[in-house]
């Protein structure tokens, strides 16, 4: 299992706009870590995170990053990654890569619709805990599936942009960010899930 702390910081280290933030920023942290438990549980039946997650307000989180990230310096940048290989790598790439482009919002309000937190939420603010073989089976599906679709995925190989509130991620091997490019990403920006970017015969693709 992984250290929250550690998690945390290779979360900021991925995400910049992470570091040196207040409270979206902490509940962006917190949410990531959440969806990657609730990954791994769901591929493996394991926990990825070894501290408890609690239910706030705004969703689960875990009260040691939380309480860090605002008060004790978690919420700088850290000078390097923390290494993380194998499987616990793989989920967090994968989390990265869907959710890490998300608003705090956009996090709290997916993670309010899983019944992992509506079923305790009457017990806030007595900070019940987060049961994760309570999981439900739609969930556990979707998360599952979610890991199966980008477990092959070289995560290593992928640049990530944000323009205008939009991700984009591109090959760094296959497409060199020109003016140009970011020119037309500026006037192309419509959506707020993650896109990727291709150069297929000289032109720009947005898929």
């Amino acid at each position: 299992m992984l250290n929250a702390s550690e998690a945390a910081k290779w979360f900021i280290c991925h995400n910049p706009e992470l570091a040196s933030g207040y409270i979206e920023e902490n509940t962006k942290v917190n949410k990531l870590l959440y969806f990657s438990n609730l990954m791994s549980y769901c591929v493996d039946h394991e926990r990825l995170i070894a501290e408890n997650f609690i239910a706030f307000p705004n969703g689960p989180v875990v009260y040691e990053v939380y309480r860090d990230y605002r008060y004790h310096g978690l919420n700088a940048l850290p000078k390097e990654s923390p290494v993380i290989v194998g499987r616990p790598r793989k989920i967090l790439d994968i989390v990265n890569f869907v959710y890490g482009g998300m608003s705090a919002e956009q996090l709290v309000e997916e993670s309010h619709s899983h019944a992992l937190w509506k079923n305790v939420r009457s017990r806030i603010p007595n900070n019940p805990m987060i049961d994760f073989t309570k999981v439900e089976p739609e969930l556990e599906v979707y998360y599952r599936t979610l890991y199966e679709t980008y477990s092959d995925m070289d995560f290593e190989k992928l640049q990530k942009v944000k323009i205008g509130g939009c991700t984009y991620y591109y090959d760094r091997n296959e497409l060199v960010m020109t003016e140009e490019i970011l020119k037309q990403l500026s006037m192309a920006c419509q959506s707020n899930e993650p896109r990727f970017l291709e150069l297929i015969d000289g032109e720009l693709v947005i898929s």
